[in-house]
């Protein structure tokens, strides 16, 4: 009895703290989704995600009757809300990983689906050696030839930084190459206006903000900003992470004021806080030379 009382009782404190803290975003604003690598090579990491499963989870949500949006259609819904923006999802893919140039071209093109890239500009066509590659299982990048590609069939592209580095521990030299010098990069390669900017691990503060804002952005992108869900800042926009134990119905209560939004809320906000040991980690295993 003292065990489950234990339990009974932590639920409840998270419940509290999101109650008084972060809340129910707006209802008449567009929701996104970020998910990270599409591969069926198994990985011990969360932000990993089998194709087949990601089809199911995306075509329960088109049954549900929720729309896809691309980066255009979000920005105007952004712009004006109205009731049925609740409906309607932004699909992010943070990273840019090569397995998501199949999975366009089986899965999300034949249905019409709209997405948004964000490129880590310092690895295209590379493994991702910024992260922590768990079982030794490291997963390359999308190339410039495949982004070319993807452009040239709809797919919107933003960027992730140069090097996926924490931005909030850079001085500002480093930050305006992580910031603007990626942009530059990759409208070269897409011949496209480069509109959104997505956080690296979803930190910024005050000072990343602000170079994000005036460096001709229209858009960024954290996961879960430190701050209530009833606040829109379109330089600090809130999206939900999908993770390996997220189920069709688990991604159906992230996007809607349902009884557990409350619980993914909580449970994200703490998947997102832990990934803040991979720079940690990788900065304290590099090699001198590097």
């Amino acid at each position: 009895m003292i065990v489950i009382a234990a339990i009974v009782a932590f639920f409840v404190f998270l419940y509290v703290v999101w109650k008084i803290r972060y809340r129910y975003p707006p209802a008449d604003m567009p929701q996104v989704l970020c998910y990270h690598k599409l591969s069926g090579k198994f990985c011990f990491e969360g932000t990993w995600m089998p194709p087949q499963r990601f089809v199911r989870q995306i075509d329960h949500l088109i049954a549900g009757g929720f729309e896809f949006i691309g980066e255009e259609g979000f920005i105007a819904a952004l712009n004006s809300p109205a009731a049925d923006n609740a409906k309607k999802i932004l699909l992010t893919f943070d990273d840019g990983y090569e397995a998501l140039y199949d999975v366009h071209r089986t899965h999300l093109e034949p249905r019409g689906i709209p997405c948004s890239v964000f490129i880590v500009t310092d690895y295209v066509g590379c493994e991702n050696r910024w992260d922590i590659s768990l079982g030794r299982r490291p997963f390359r990048h999308l190339t410039w030839h495949q982004i070319e590609d993807l452009a040239r069939r709809g797919v919107s592209f933003g960027s992730h930084g140069a090097s996926h580095r924490d931005l909030t521990r850079l001085q500002a030299r480093e930050l305006s190459r992580e910031v603007t010098f990626s942009r530059s990069v990759i409208e070269e390669h897409v011949q496209k206006r480069v509109k959104s900017f997505s956080y690296p691990f979803g930190r910024y503060n005050d000072d990343v903000r602000d170079v994000v804002a005036k460096s001709g952005y229209e858009l960024a992108f954290s996961l879960y900003p430190p701050r209530s869900n009833e606040q829109i800042d379109p330089f600090a926009l809130r999206r939900n992470g999908v993770y390996i134990i997220d189920t069709p119905l688990s991604i159906e209560c992230k996007l809607q004021s349902k009884p557990f939004f409350w619980f993914e809320e909580m449970k994200c906000r703490t998947i997102n806080r832990v990934a803040i040991l991979t720079p940690i980690f990788k900065r304290s295993c590099a090699r001198p030379d590097k």
